[in-house]
């Protein structure tokens, strides 16, 4: 035979019945939480009416604990002060003192504009903390976000159909970078002059290599592949030791320029949309303040 199960108890029925419990009675404990007795006496029965126990023994000197009573008082100090820490930690994350916030990014997005947006929101808000993930390819970022691993990711446009919300937030200029010591004009590059340039390579980021791909196509542009890699980092080093050119976003140019790298825009100019992938629903707080930072940078 199984137990009979009754109506869940509500927490506020927990709360008046402590106050009756801590005050030594209905009338004492009514003035204390600014209710009228006649409400506060029908919580209470309703409360043993709904588990089938009296919790008092009424006597003309007021209201004793019977056992049940007792064994209840205990348990429902317990989940009135769960339910107030929780309450405690709710408020705390939206007001953005605690919290974690799990960002999926490819490594381009990650350094600009990511990293300076995360940064404003630490130096703003100490309390959040930031778990950086680098995907593979799109798949596998909408995975991460679809079963929850990551509340936001940033990737290139287009993007497949991944059934998420997603929000353009800006662009990225695309540069040519070229070995120290590469004979080329000052100003923007004309594409046609880099035909039959031996070219790294760089695996993944596959809208990103689509954009500059069709940009080359429309040129009419021939480029040899000198190396492939997945490792972005070693990207600028192979091109500073001369292993060939490379199409790289403005931050990572810059670095290669510092190294002696010759860097160029590109003419025509070549952009890389970038955008915001997110489940569907509201966003959580340290997330939107997030957003508002990207926004502002973009």
């Amino acid at each position: 035979m199984r137990d009979r199960v009754g109506p869940p108890v509500d927490l506020r029925q927990l709360e008046y019945f402590l106050a009756v419990v801590d005050h030594g009675g209905v009338t004492r404990a009514a003035r204390a939480i600014c209710i009228a007795q006649p409400s506060l006496s029908q919580a209470i029965r309703a409360l043993e009416r709904d588990l089938g126990l009296a919790l008092f023994h009424r006597t003309g000197r007021g209201l004793v604990l019977t056992h049940a009573g007792t064994a209840l008082a205990a348990a429902a100090r317990q989940v009135v002060s769960d339910a107030a820490a929780a309450r405690t930690a709710v408020a705390a994350v939206a007001a953005l003192r605690t919290g974690r916030l799990d960002i999926a990014a490819h490594a381009a997005l990650a350094v600009d504009p990511l990293t300076p947006a995360i940064a404003t929101l630490r130096g703003r808000f100490p309390g959040i903390s930031v778990r950086l993930l680098e995907p593979r390819d799109d798949e596998e970022l909408a995975r991460l976000v679809r079963e929850g691993s990551c509340e936001l990711a940033l990737t290139y446009l287009p993007l497949p159909n991944l059934g998420l919300p997603v929000r353009e937030l800006g662009e990225q200029e695309v540069c040519a970078v070229l070995p120290p010591g590469t004979p080329a004009p000052d100003g923007p590059l004309p594409l046609r002059m880099l035909h039959d340039a031996p070219v790294i390579g760089i695996q993944g980021h596959s809208a990103l290599r689509a954009t500059v791909l069709a940009a080359l196509a429309e040129a009419g542009v021939r480029m040899r592949r000198a190396t492939v890699t997945r490792h972005r980092e070693a990207v600028v080093p192979m091109v500073l030791a001369g292993a060939g050119a490379a199409f790289l976003t403005r931050w990572y140019a810059d670095e290669a320029a510092r190294g002696g790298a010759v860097v160029r825009a590109l003419d025509p100019p070549v952009v890389c949309r970038f955008a915001l992938v997110h489940r569907p629903g509201a966003l959580s707080p340290a997330s939107r303040a997030l957003l508002k930072l990207l926004h502002q940078r973009t």
